[in-house]
């Protein structure tokens, strides 16, 4: 009997799912960071095999699905694509950015759309028909914006305004500050300047937002409800890139800034949505990405994913992978 593999890999871990061709889940892997271009392919390619032999055991799949960060580029997929087929655990596979594993584990069909919302953003659409979009997420210049990193450099920035007085008064002055640990906002100033705090630690910000925002500041809501139009913008764009704006197409979401408390980011982001999109409607995946891959790998094979054979894998899905509600 044939066998699938689904492989999510992103810049933290890898998980790699196996099911037969019932969708019976006959094992399960993880590794840590498939993204060859943060520690390289050598070290990428080590993890993704490790997961996914996990995963096989002795077997071999008939097709899999690697849905992996860091493939953006026709460069990124001209390096990956033998470097995957040199693992050996798969007679044949699809490659494509990990964006998609999340779109498939949140959608009741295989299209709809998604947007992912950590550090930075992502997001991507499938239309009925097979066509596909995603953007290219290479930051600013592919003309991203809005993700956790650029609402935290918004809030420094605030506290900056708030500071020299070109903006008002926040309560993240004092919670950023603390949050770092410096006295003033010139001494943070200078931290920054001279990169004795990397503007990299900067990322971890948004949840004193989220807080600030649903205590009731002013500013740090508008940061919240800045993010959540870019992300319905984002979402209700790319259906209409597609025509299917019309329609009540899910847009599935995952990552960071989604777990942040309040309803204002939601609210937001669905006001954005439905100018462009009036029917479509935000929903949240119920189970890991990876079985996204996993469905992804069926389907690309050419095997239907009907009630018996979701019901198969849902029945025999390790908890780890179902997020609770």
């Amino acid at each position: 009997m044939d066998i699938y593999l689904g492989v999510d890999g992103g810049a933290s871990k890898t998980f790699a799912l196996a099911a037969d061709a019932t969708g019976r889940v006959i094992g399960f892997g993880q590794g840590g960071c498939a993204n060859h271009q943060i520690y390289g392919a050598e070290a990428a390619l080590r993890e993704i095999g490790a997961a996914c032999r996990a995963a096989l055991g002795e077997h071999t799949a008939a097709f899999a699905s690697f849905c992996l960060a860091g493939a953006d580029l026709p460069s990124d997929f001209a390096l990956l694509r033998p470097a995957l087929q040199s693992i050996g655990v798969a007679a044949t596979f699809d490659l494509r950015n990990d964006t998609w594993a999340a779109m498939r584990a949140g959608t009741a069909h295989p299209w709809g759309a998604v947007v992912i919302c950590g550090s930075g953003l992502n997001a991507a659409v499938r239309a009925p028909d097979g066509r596909e979009f995603i953007l290219p997420n290479l930051g600013w210049i592919s003309g991203d914006q809005g993700g956790g990193g650029d609402m935290s450099r918004l809030a420094i920035g605030a506290v900056a305004r708030a500071w020299d007085g070109r903006g008002p008064p926040t309560v993240l002055t004092e919670r950023v500050l603390h949050h770092f640990k410096y006295p003033s906002y010139e001494m943070l100033l200078e931290a920054l300047y001279t990169d004795r705090l990397p503007g990299r630690r900067i990322y971890g910000l948004a949840p004193l937002v989220f807080a600030a925002a649903l205590e009731g500041d002013r500013v740090a809501q508008d940061l919240i409800v800045r993010t959540g139009t870019e992300i319905g913008h984002v979402a209700g764009s790319l259906l209409r890139r597609m025509g299917m704006h019309h329609e009540p197409y899910e847009v599935v979401t995952g990552g960071s800034i989604f777990k942040g408390v309040g309803p204002l980011l939601m609210d937001a982001a669905s006001l954005a949505l439905h100018y462009l999109a009036p029917l479509a409607h935000f929903t949240r995946a119920r189970v890991e990405p990876v079985v996204g891959a996993l469905l992804l790998a069926f389907e690309l094979h050419g095997r239907a994913v009907g009630d018996a054979l979701l019901a198969q894998l849902h029945d025999t899905l390790p908890e780890s992978l179902v997020n609770q509600p």
